[in-house]
């Protein structure tokens, strides 16, 4: 796995039009194949270089070889943000929520 370069637009969005061909796919990419393919190269542009080097997304894509295989992209919000839904994101969700004295779970086994 690895981030995605700003320069790998075009990739990114033939990926994620791919992922949208599955008829569930709209539950989890909350867009459906027709609206993102309608989509002009600048929405891509834009989307790929904010996930290569924000700090609010990114972007990252299973590799085997030269050819992506996955791709996930995680948003950070914080306390005061709304999700994609629109509900509050709670502070006990965040970082100041989780406890410094105790350690955490190890890795997964």
């Amino acid at each position: 796995m690895r981030r995605v370069a700003a320069d790998e637009w075009a990739r990114a969005r033939d990926l994620r039009l791919e992922a949208l061909q599955d008829p569930e796919a709209v539950r989890a990419f909350l867009t459906s194949y027709a609206q993102a393919s309608a989509q002009p190269d600048s929405v891509w542009q834009e989307r790929t270089a904010l996930a290569a080097r924000g700090d609010q997304a990114a972007q990252l894509v299973a590799t085997a070889g030269d050819e992506w295989v996955g791709t996930v992209t995680v948003v950070v919000q914080g306390p005061s943000a709304t999700d994609v839904l629109g509900r509050p994101v709670s502070e006990a969700h965040g970082p100041s929520s989780r406890s410094t004295s105790a350690p955490g779970p190890g890795p997964p086994a």
